[in-house]
């Protein structure tokens, strides 16, 4: 058997962990929401099984966050930030983290299955039988892989859920998955985004700690404060790896207006936008469920104020998407990026009102 090697930010630690999903309860817990890519579909179905409710850990945080010598080639992309790896990124107020780790065969497979609490797998579509693309089209994409299993005549099968429409779970035969798995995604002019990297047995392990019970007022405050707090203070440096927040936006609109002319660099703007759009949506949606839930008035001007941030990527991801056949490109990239600016600007000022007027006492 080859030995998993680990590589990236992040450690699992020595997290106390449930006891593995066997398939024994029935089918493994799947979440979805439009717009979210696989990152956090999958993340979500690791918390669901861990009792957790997605929306309320992953809608926590909200902010932007660009890294301009990433090139990003996947669906699940999204610039590594913190030392709990992109689990921890997108959960800084719970006790979840995540470690990018590569296998080879298998038996590779096996032992991460066996060893951790949760296992996302990194996919080549072109491979996978469930998938619309299946020997149509190379893109990567994520599912999570929570079991295996020995047939009566010895063949290893390895349960799958893909929680993305046309939404699927159950077991498959190890030559399909690890096809895909060990995929070396090659270019594909039909997805020009998610191809042209490759997948190399990458797996997203995954640790979720003890964590708080029911949301309470004193945490999304908390977030609040978080939230506004690195938007506010966000930097762009030359030497910095990332841009972030206020300064980190404003740098990342002058970029895309210096390359507006060049519909390659525009492209990149469509995958990087996908995660911070899902970020803002789910945001979003836990302000909205709070404010109802508590009869906090001022958490629906946020939930606003982020559907109008998740609105604001759309028009600059799919200019992104398809500038090469846009008339007035050179004109409508400054003009989006100053509407994602504005709705950013309007999220944060929105942030402050809700914290001096339901939170005045905290």
């Amino acid at each position: 058997m080859h030995s998993a090697r680990t590589s990236g930010a992040g450690t699992t630690g020595a997290a106390p962990r449930a006891a593995r999903w066997d398939g024994a309860a029935g089918s493994y817990p799947q979440w979805y929401e439009d717009p979210l890519s696989c990152l956090q579909t999958t993340l979500g179905g690791v918390l669901l099984e861990h009792g957790l409710r997605p929306v309320e850990v992953l809608g926590l945080s909200c902010e932007f966050v660009f890294a301009p010598e990433d090139v990003p080639r996947e669906e699940f992309y999204r610039p590594a930030q913190g030392g709990r790896g992109v689990a921890g990124d997108l959960c800084p107020y719970h006790e979840v983290e995540s470690a990018w780790t590569t296998g080879a065969d298998a038996d590779d497979l096996i032992g991460l299955i066996e060893e951790h609490s949760g296992v996302v797998v990194a996919v080549d579509n072109y491979h996978l039988p469930f998938r619309p693309a299946f020997q149509d089209v190379h893109a990567a994409h994520l599912v999570v892989v929570p079991g295996w299993r020995r047939t009566a005549d010895g063949a290893v099968e390895f349960y799958v859920s893909d929680a993305q429409p046309p939404r699927f779970q159950g077991w498959l035969a190890a030559e399909h998955l690890l096809a895909s798995w060990l995929s070396g995604n090659p270019s594909d002019a039909q997805d020009v985004f998610f191809s042209s990297r490759e997948i190399g047995g990458r797996v997203l392990t995954t640790s979720v700690h003890e964590q708080p019970g029911e949301l309470t007022a004193d945490r999304v405050a908390l977030a609040l404060r978080g939230n506004l707090d690195r938007w506010t203070g966000g930097t762009a440096g030359p030497g910095d790896r990332l841009w972030t927040g206020r300064a980190g936006l404003a740098r990342f609109v002058d970029r895309l207006t210096e390359h507006r002319g060049d519909p390659a660099e525009l492209r990149s703007a469509y995958t990087l936008g996908w995660s911070m759009q899902s970020q803002a949506f789910l945001h979003g949606r836990l302000a909205q469920e709070f404010a109802h839930r508590t009869e906090r008035p001022r958490l629906l001007e946020v939930a606003a104020s982020a559907d109008r941030v998740v609105s604001a990527w759309s028009n600059v991801r799919l200019l992104g998407a398809h500038a090469a056949e846009t008339a007035g490109i050179t004109e409508l990239v400054p003009r989006r990026g100053a509407e994602l600016v504005h709705a950013y600007e309007q999220l944060a000022a929105d942030w402050q009102l809700a914290l001096a007027k339901e939170w005045t006492d905290v």
